[in-house]
Formats: structure tokens, C-alpha cells, sequence
């Protein structure tokens, strides 16, 4: 009686094994990098010290191996003596079937079940069971330190650069896969998500699609006074208002704002601003930046010295979040 307890605890004990090395190996992989560095950063230690196996993963692929193969010997193991005694002396072939009839109970509760649950909670499983794989690595370095040195001898031959920065950013794909990973985990809002998007496509695009031209942006043709120019404001629906300004030197784009000019009892001259020059090559984030800088809201585009229109801020604005505009979307 007393051996089938032991045969049965060993049974037990290995098909553990399995479960925790299955289940953890899938959590590891499974789980957000960029969590886990968002979690460390805020000063949780458990993160930090996973994101140091993620960062130079050899120990615990080391790990995972070693306890992998400790538990298939454990589990082989407590079959064989089971058999063992109940048939006696077993030939080969008998072992061999013993051991393929006990596979089906071994995949389901030692891989397949727990694979599944890390697969869909790798975060929280990752969390709680970390402690203990910790305390595994530990045991098992003495066995599983050669693993991790030819690894890394490997990834020096091979041309790896050894552990890296988690967020490293290489490129514009890398780049779009960890903000897709950020909204996943709940760090990035949709706005943020489709404001990023909006930037990464149309960020290089010039600014042709967005400019008002010439004759119908300067509509204004009254006296330049308050009274005028808050009326054609009102008519048309504007928060600014351009015109043609002539000086010595020749016509040059200004406008005014409608909530300067309902705030102003000076001079209307005192308060209109002048539009910064801008090429019609120029990208939409580049002009967008430029007004943000100068504090403007309109900008005047020019291909060489020839003036084309102008270009307001807010549609710039709206043309990297909403993916594009075009001149049709544009309020005049």
C-alpha cells in the first residue's frame, strides 16, 4: 500500500512539474513586455524582476528546459515503478506501452490545461507563480548555468547584442507594434491610439491636399476696421480672418483673430498677426509644428516665391488624427 502512495505521490509530483513549467513558459511569452517595463517603472519589484528574464531571457529558457525535462523523468519514472509492480518484470515494449497509455492524462493536465490557462491570464498566473520559478532558477544553476553560457556564447557568434532595452525603439513598425500593445493593456486611450495612427500616416505627407487658395481665403475687401471686420467674421462663420495687407515692399498675408479683435479697443492694426512662410513642400506635421512654436493659427504657403493660399492650424490638427482632410472638409 505504502508503494502505490509513493508511486502515486511521484505521479503527482511530476505531472506538477509539468503543469508549472508548461503553464509558465507559455505566461512568459505570452505577456506584454511593455507592461511588465511599465509596471517595473512604477517600482514594482516582482516586475522588475521578471522584466531582468525578459531582458536576457537565456536563464530562464535554461530554467524551463532543465525543470521540463526533470519533470517528464519524474513522471516516466512513477509509471515505470507502477508498472512494475503491477505486471512484474516488464519487457521494452511493455514499458514503452505502459508509458503511451498514461500520455493522454499527461498532455491534458500537465501541457494542454495549463498552457490554455496561462495563454488566456499570462500576467496574473505570471505574477503569482513567479516567486517559486524564481526559487527553481536558483536550485537548478548549478545544472542549468552551462545552458546559459553556450547560449550566450551563441548570441555573440551569432551577432546578438547580448540584452537589450526593453522599448528600444528601431523603426516606425517597432514603434506602431508597442503602441498597439499599449491600447491592448489599457495604457494608451483610443484618442491617443488614432491621433498616433493619424501621425504615422499622413505625418509625411505635404501640404497640398490643405490649402485654401488665394481667392477664396481673402474674401475680406472692406475697410479694415473692428466693426468690418467682426460682420464679415460673423457671415462667414470664421475665428480668423486674412487679408491682403500692401506695404511698400509689396502685398503681404495677415489676419486677425475674432477673439482679439471682441476683446480690443485700440488701433485694429496694433493686433493683426502675420502668417509665417511656409514651402507647399513642407510636411503637415513640420508646418503643424511651426505654427505651434510661432503661436499662429494660419500659415502662408508658398512654391517659391510665388503665394498659393493659406493653411489653418486646426485642420492640420484634425488631418493627423482623423487620417486626412481635404480641401472640401475644410471650413471656410
Amino acid at each position: 500500500m505504502i508503494s502505490w502512495l509513493l508511486i502515486l505521490f511521484l505521479f503527482l509530483v511530476g505531472l506538477r512539474l509539468s503543469a508549472f513549467f508548461s503553464g509558465i513558459e507559455t505566461a512568459f511569452y505570452r505577456v506584454s513586455k511593455l507592461r511588465l517595463n511599465i509596471d517595473a517603472q512604477t517600482g514594482d519589484t516582482l516586475s522588475q524582476k521578471m522584466l531582468a528574464y525578459a531582458v536576457d531571457p537565456s536563464r530562464f529558457v535554461a530554467t524551463i528546459l532543465i525543470g521540463n525535462n526533470l519533470a517528464n523523468y519524474v513522471t516516466t519514472y512513477a509509471i515505470g515503478l507502477g508498472a512494475i509492480l503491477a505486471f512484474g518484470t516488464l519487457s521494452e515494449t511493455m514499458e514503452v506501452a505502459v508509458t503511451i497509455a498514461f500520455s493522454p492524462l499527461i498532455f491534458i493536465f500537465g501541457e494542454l490545461l495549463p498552457k490554455t490557462l496561462h495563454y488566456r491570464a499570462p500576467l496574473m498566473l505570471l505574477k503569482r507563480y513567479f516567486r517559486i520559478f524564481h526559487v527553481v532558477h536558483l536550485l537548478l544553476l548549478p545544472l542549468s548555468w552551462p545552458l546559459i553560457v553556450v547560449t550566450r556564447l551563441f548570441q555573440k557568434v551569432g551577432g546578438g547584442n547580448g540584452a537589450r532595452p526593453m522599448l528600444q525603439i528601431l523603426g516606425r513598425r517597432p514603434l506602431a507594434t508597442v503602441i498597439g500593445q499599449g491600447r491592448e493593456e489599457g495604457v494608451v486611450t483610443p484618442v491617443q491610439h488614432n491621433l498616433i495612427q493619424g501621425v504615422f500616416a499622413n505625418a509625411n505627407k505635404t501640404i497640398d491636399s490643405l490649402i485654401i487658395p488665394e481667392e477664396v481665403a481673402f474674401s475680406f475687401e472692406s475697410e479694415v476696421s473692428l466693426a468690418a471686420l467682426l460682420s464679415h467674421a460673423k457671415k462667414y462663420g470664421l475665428v480668423e480672418v486674412p487679408l491682403m495687407e500692401q506695404t511698400e515692399q509689396g502685398a503681404r498675408p495677415i489676419y486677425f483673430r475674432v477673439a482679439d479683435l471682441l476683446l480690443w479697443n485700440g488701433p485694429v492694426n496694433e493686433i493683426a498677426r502675420t502668417m509665417p512662410r511656409v514651402s507647399s513642400k513642407t510636411s503637415r506635421l513640420e508646418t503643424l509644428l511651426v505654427l505651434q512654436q510661432r503661436d499662429e493659427d494660419l500659415a502662408a504657403i508658398y512654391e517659391g516665391d510665388q503665394f498659393l493660399g493659406i493653411v489653418k492650424r486646426m485642420a492640420l490638427s484634425e488631418s493627423l488624427h482623423q487620417g486626412g482632410l481635404s480641401l472640401q472638409d475644410i471650413p471656410f
